[in-house]
């Protein structure tokens, strides 16, 4: 399929060594994909997914990563590594079930048939730029997107990320340029792929805390509508309806501190210091995500 529209953005000069680190705290997806882990690939995992709007605009942010040492500065991604970002506009969601919104945000129709229309192709050249691509947007090639792709403080608000830095994905567009004129909800999911591992890709990042528990993994083998169809659980994505305010589980804001949302005790239980936001302060314009923080 042709490309829509394609930006570059130019990455933070410098490497980081992303083999070879110890133990790992588990996190908002930070503790997922053994195979991954003990290639190891940790540029390729996924550790958070964010969906949220800053006026007319939505705003999608993928981190990776969680092995940056906090001594590091600077990064440079991997020339294998392709990450997508994947919509499905078309799937109908249901808002009744007082169950499933508390747990996923709406109960999704036709699950099995989630499929993306839109896509947010992110790749990285021998040189080190990162290259966005996208298809399937509205009128594509009218829409200005804004694309970053660097380190960041990792958003993630947990004790042990405190201080943490992570490299972050960040797109900026016009809502309308994926929802068209009228709000309704959507369908988010990133995946990971790096070229020499076997599969349509090895990593999945969907709700928060969700994927990145044993029993879960296989999720991140498969699609949306693989893990309805062939898993027979409800799929990993996030569901946002943008006609009402972001609040987790109704997509997922920076400031939302989904470990207390989410109550899971493996987590809860090592969130020490207990942060109740980010170490750092979010910025109120694009990245939005905070300035790396300094080598110790």
């Amino acid at each position: 399929m042709k490309l829509a529209r394609s930006h570059t953005a130019g990455l933070l000069a410098g490497t980081v060594a992303v083999v070879g680190v110890g133990l790992l705290a588990r996190a908002s997806d930070h503790d997922d994909t053994p195979l991954l882990k003990t290639m190891p690939r940790h540029d390729a995992r996924l550790t958070d997914l964010f969906a949220f709007t800053r006026g007319e605009n939505l705003v999608l942010v993928v981190c990776l990563d969680p092995t940056v040492p906090p001594a590091a500065t600077s990064y440079v991604f991997a020339s294998d590594l392709t990450v997508t970002i994947n919509v499905d506009t078309k799937r109908a969601v249901r808002f009744v079930d007082a169950d499933d919104l508390a747990a996923y945000g709406g109960t999704i129709l036709d699950p099995e048939k989630i499929e993306p229309d839109i896509v947010f192709e992110i790749t990285v050249d021998a040189l080190g730029q990162a290259h966005l691509s996208t298809r399937g947007l509205s009128r594509h090639g009218q829409w200005p997107i804004q694309f970053f792709a660097g380190l960041r403080d990792d958003p993630f608000i947990r004790g042990p990320r405190i201080g943490r830095n992570v490299p972050a994905l960040v797109v900026e567009l016009p809502a309308r340029a994926v929802v068209g004129n009228r709000p309704r909800p959507v369908l988010i999911w990133a995946n990971s792929r790096v070229d020499d591992i076997m599969g349509p890709f090895q990593e999945h990042a969907g709700r928060s805390l969700r994927s990145q528990f044993v029993e879960n993994d296989p999720l991140n083998l498969r699609t949306p509508a693989e893990h309805a169809a062939m898993l027979g659980v409800v799929p990993d994505v996030v569901i946002l309806d943008t006609s009402v305010p972001v609040a987790f589980p109704n997509g997922r804001e920076l400031t939302d501190d989904v470990v207390d949302l989410v109550g899971d005790a493996r987590v809860l239980n090592t969130d020490a210091p207990f942060p109740a936001a980010n170490d750092v302060p979010f910025l109120t314009t694009f990245p939005y995500l905070a300035e790396p923080h300094p080598a110790p």
